[in-house]
């Protein structure tokens, strides 16, 4: 008599578990659509992946760039004006940054955003860019040169958003 209760118990657990895969499969979750959001997933790790790459690679060489060109901007809200060697070497530090900032490449991971990521980059060195050619100037005014640097950050953080990412301060990031 247990051999023929758990015998049926066996059968009941059978069919329920076949009557479950029968409803998935009506309800559109078959096992091809599961492979194709198995696979989505996986190429929105590889981009958020990519992405965060991209974006740490990019901000920890413009740390190691943009030294002189924050020194500078540190000085004129201080007490003692930058001097002239400081201007220089801003002005350097600013072109090189620039000139960093054209050579990032975008990864064959990062296909998908890569118009987006080439205006960023467009953008953040046309900042540095107007940073530089201020500091040839008399009279060092940012305020535009900010502006377009604002406008990069929000570049970036709206792309870093979209590859599922937190959105973060470029500004923090690279002179903070």
């Amino acid at each position: 008599m247990k051999k023929l209760w758990w015998l049926g118990l066996a059968i009941l657990l059978a069919v329920a578990g076949c009557a479950n895969n029968s409803e998935n499969d009506a309800a559109g979750n078959n096992t091809a659509d599961n492979a194709e959001d198995t696979e989505a997933t996986e190429e929105t790790a590889d981009a958020s992946g990519a992405m965060m790459d991209f974006y740490l690679n990019m901000t920890s060489t413009l740390n190691g760039i943009d030294n002189e060109l924050n020194d500078y901007e540190a000085a004129m809200g201080g007490e003692e004006a930058p001097t002239a060697e400081m201007k220089t070497a801003a002005a350097e530090s600013a072109k090189a940054s620039s000139e960093a900032v054209k050579g990032f490449e975008v990864s064959g991971d990062l296909s998908q955003y890569e118009e987006e990521l080439e205006t960023f980059k467009t953008t953040l060195a046309e900042s540095y860019d107007m940073k530089a050619a201020e500091l040839e100037k008399e009279e060092v005014n940012f305020d535009a040169a900010n502006e377009k640097f604002a406008e990069a950050e929000e570049q970036i953080g709206s792309l870093l958003e979209e590859a599922g990412l937190v959105k973060s301060s470029l500004s923090n990031d690279i002179n903070g």
